[in-house]
């Protein structure tokens, strides 16, 4: 039902929200290529990347123009992360595929999910003050999406940002305040209890484990032997790892360093 065809948003802003083009983001096709075969890589963007990962990655790339939305159901969308937000739905809903981030590093084929209408994966993260090292549940996250052509799924979580369809109060986050996530995150898994049929849900451990915050970000990025045999992917959390862990990679840092990440970084390397 899901076709195997990839979909990757980048450049919105010319800034590129400060992130350029890098080894990260080629690692995060190349994977995506080689791992899942897939028939076709979209790349959705505006403003065009530049340098050399992006020459390495465009071999395996067809590009989609893309004008990122500036409001939804009128009211404005300040920030680039939003905007991707409700482009990803929008491609989803016409075309369907797989859509991932460009900070995710695929590790094992999404084949076995192909058969089903939508596929989201569990976010929950290790909580820092809890002694024995317990999860906490977030949601489910909008950074990996598997959906048909058309799933009414995905129409219901694209209708919830207008105010006159939503089940809560439509999309209306400035930035990073309490609604951040409020429609990457949250309203998707409130729609999957309540329509559990149009949807599977993968566990935490299928798509974003490690976790996003300090804890899980030293389990993955710093020296130890952790594997993790669940995982079709790893979101790579580049809002809270560029500057400690990705900014400045390169290819000696992947070779050289013996952490979790740069054992399954290396075989993508060229």
């Amino acid at each position: 039902m899901i076709p195997n065809v990839i979909h990757f948003i980048f450049g919105l802003s010319p800034d590129f929200g400060g992130k350029p083009f890098s080894l990260v983001h080629h690692l995060a096709v190349k994977s995506a290529y080689e791992v899942n075969r897939p028939d076709k890589i979209y790349l959705h963007c505006k403003h065009r990347p530049s340098g050399v990962w992006w020459d390495r990655s465009l071999p395996y790339l067809e590009l989609a123009e893309l004008e990122p939305p500036e409001t939804v159901a009128g009211a404005p969308i300040a920030h680039v992360a939003h905007r991707a937000d409700v482009a990803r739905l929008d491609i989803l809903c016409a075309q369907g595929g797989i859509y991932l981030d460009l900070d995710v590093l695929c590790v094992r084929p999404f084949t076995p999910l192909l058969n089903h209408r939508v596929v989201l994966g569990a976010q929950e993260s290790i909580d820092p003050a809890a002694p024995d090292g317990s999860l906490r549940r977030d949601g489910l996250c909008a950074s990996v999406i598997l959906a048909e052509p058309g799933a009414e799924f995905m129409r219901t979580w694209r209708d919830g940002l207008d105010p006159a369809k939503s089940l809560w109060s439509g999309f209306r986050s400035t930035g990073y305040d309490e609604h951040w996530d409020e429609y990457s995150v949250r309203y998707p898994e409130m729609l999957a209890k309540r329509h559990p049929d149009q949807v599977h849900v993968e566990g935490h451990r299928s798509f974003f484990w490690p976790s996003w915050n300090t804890p899980g970000l030293r389990m993955l990025f710093d020296e130890g032997d952790d594997e993790f045999p669940d995982a079709y992917c790893h979101h790579l959390w580049e809002m809270n790892s560029w500057e400690p862990y990705l900014k400045d990679l390169t290819v000696e840092d992947i070779k050289r360093e013996k952490t979790p990440f740069s054992r399954l970084a290396a075989r993508f390397l060229d």
